[in-house]
């Protein structure tokens, strides 16, 4: 096995931290876009609920 000298024991390192915490930002970037989807989603189906509740009820709007 070849010899690590200091600076190259170091620059392998800090490589692999990198690549780590570049793995971490992907993974968080992802899990926010799969739950910007999923609310977006929930959002949508909402506002079509609503929509069919206010056609439904629109005898409240003319209460005083």
């Amino acid at each position: 096995m070849k010899e690590m000298t200091g600076l190259n024991l170091a620059v392998e390192n800090f490589t692999r931290k990198s690549k780590a915490a570049l793995s971490k930002i992907r993974s968080f970037r992802e899990d926010f876009r799969n739950r910007e989807k999923k609310i977006r989603a929930d959002l949508e189906k909402a506002g079509r609920i609503w929509k069919k509740v206010g056609e439904k009820f629109k005898w409240w709007q003319s209460l005083p």
